[in-house]
């Protein structure tokens, strides 16, 4: 199997900045609303619940079959 794209997350903030996470993993949201975006295991970027409005995530990935 060979990757040839990516994962992208993008979080709009309250203040209507765009952030993308190109190396996301997984993206958690906890009981307080608070953003977590991960890789792997570790968390690489929060966002509290009040700093974020809304997340997308793009999957770019595409395996041979």
């Amino acid at each position: 199997m060979t990757e040839t794209g990516a994962q992208i997350v993008t979080v709009r903030t309250a203040s209507g900045q765009e952030l993308a996470y190109p190396w996301a993993t997984s993206v958690r949201v906890d009981r307080r609303g608070d953003l977590r975006i991960m890789q792997g295991l570790r968390q690489r970027a929060f966002h509290p619940c009040g700093e974020w409005v809304s997340y997308t995530v793009t999957n770019l990935r595409q395996a041979d079959r």
